[in-house]
């Protein structure tokens, strides 16, 4: 079966200064995070999943999408995860953004595969809304003799309270991207108009007047 992943990728000046952060505590802290693995800042909207029957995954994509108003949360501080050593900016999903992902979830969800989180989180033993702690991540398996003081430094910025609008929603197919649903155009793009700078600068105008 192929992997999928449906994720939102940050446009604007959001994106712009996530990436700063992410390349200041690379450079500070040495730790070659950036050629490892090229920044894209995004958060996860459902974690990898497989499934066999991807016309039906891509229609229920974009049927879901098209019923959901734009989804606006706040970029809220700062976290991390100890044990796996990840340090990440906060986000603090909006009640729009839970209900996105469990639409998404509860439509998928009869032939596709789920990581166990996804679906017990989401729809819950009893089928309630479970927790959902989305992030971006700044750094990710940071050496354990720099872990503490990148974690320092990061616990010692001023907090964000970031008010944004989730502009694309995108489906991803092994590392590629398939389709990507743009909220603000209103309109499903295949991989090639994802990247295209003309309809991504339309994007960017219609969202700064959201």
């Amino acid at each position: 079966m192929t992997h999928y992943l449906i994720e939102f990728r940050f446009q604007g000046r959001a994106k712009s200064e996530i990436k700063k952060l992410v390349y200041e505590v690379d450079r500070k802290f040495r730790l070659k995070y950036v050629k490892r693995k090229r920044p894209v800042p995004h958060a996860t909207i459902v974690a990898p999943f497989y499934t066999k029957n991807q016309k039906r995954l891509v229609r229920d994509f974009i049927d879901i999408c098209n019923k959901h108003p734009l989804i606006r949360f706040n970029l809220q501080g700062y976290g991390c995860f100890d044990s796996s050593r990840v340090v990440f900016i906060n986000i603090k999903p909006s009640k729009e953004m839970i209900d996105f992902r469990k639409d998404l979830i509860k439509k998928i969800k009869n032939y596709s595969k789920l990581v166990s989180y996804d679906y017990s989180k989401i729809l819950g033993i009893f089928g309630r809304i479970g927790e959902y702690k989305p992030h971006v991540t700044i750094a990710m398996k940071v050496e354990d003799n720099k872990y503490q003081k990148v974690k320092n430094y990061i616990e010692k910025k001023k907090k964000l309270n970031i008010r944004y609008t989730l502009a694309r929603a995108t489906l991803i197919k092994g590392n590629r991207i398939l389709y990507e649903y743009d909220f603000i155009l209103r309109k499903v793009l295949n991989r090639s108009q994802a990247k295209n700078k003309k309809i991504h600068t339309k994007t960017i105008k219609g969202l700064k007047n959201n």
